[in-house]
């Protein structure tokens, strides 16, 4: 495996996205006959099992070509099993039942633009470590800085909530635009110059405050979509 601090490993994460696109794909074509058949979690998480983990066409782990072609030692493959099989079983289950849950819009709404906060507060991170010709992971190598994201993250999360119940009115989108500006941007900044991170620049507050735009324009233009109280709250 590659080393918890390499590249490939940061950028793992957004890799995850395209493979649950092409698994969607694949369930697309699965979903008129097998997903509607009677016991399909029982049928899916065989076909998964079988294709994907047992019979994979690689050494791969828990595999049979893993445990005849690699030098993985079978107590290896056997202590994998468990998770892995687990892991599946509860992904076919979730595919397969029938949950409704009745969300807001407006709570909907808010976890996205919070989503795509995330995804620019590490962006700008990346952004800012490029300008300074420091190393990716020499930036990410404080548990902490995870902590101030989370923290602003749920800043973001909460001024979406009262965003959103605002009526339509500039004083409001000023002041929700100021809130994430200091949860994205202001914070970080802050929090580096406090630690003496290798990050500590006030180009921060620059680079970190253009998803700013982006996060308010996507709460605006929501906003807007689900101006229907009867949406809005049901």
């Amino acid at each position: 495996m590659r080393d918890f601090n390499s590249i490939s490993t940061l950028i793992g994460p957004f890799v995850q996205v395209v493979r649950g696109t092409l698994t969607g794909c694949i369930l697309l074509i699965l979903k008129d006959n097998l997903l509607k058949e009677e016991r399909a979690w029982l049928k899916l998480w065989i076909v998964f099992a079988g294709l994907g983990i047992i019979c994979t066409p690689g050494p791969a782990p828990v595999s049979i070509e893993g445990i005849v072609y690699s030098q993985l030692p079978l107590e290896v493959h056997l202590k994998g099993a468990p998770e892995i099989f687990v892991q599946m079983l509860l992904f076919s289950v979730w595919v397969t039942g029938d949950f409704k849950w009745k969300i807001s819009e407006r709570m909907k709404t808010a976890v996205i633009v919070t989503a795509v906060s995330g995804a620019g507060f590490s962006l700008g991170g990346v952004l800012l470590t490029l300008v300074l010709k420091i190393g990716i992971m020499d930036g990410a190598s404080d548990p902490f800085a995870y902590l101030i994201m989370l923290i602003a993250m749920g800043i973001v999360f909460l001024a979406t909530l009262w965003y959103l119940q605002r009526e339509k009115d500039k004083r409001f989108m000023v002041v929700y635009y100021l809130v994430c500006y200091l949860a994205i941007a202001v914070l970080p900044t802050i929090y580096n110059y406090l630690t003496d991170s290798v990050l500590q620049s006030p180009l921060s507050l620059v680079l970190n405050g253009l998803p700013v735009i982006v996060v308010g324009a996507l709460a605006g233009k929501l906003r807007e979509r689900y101006a229907s109280p009867e949406k809005m709250f049901d």
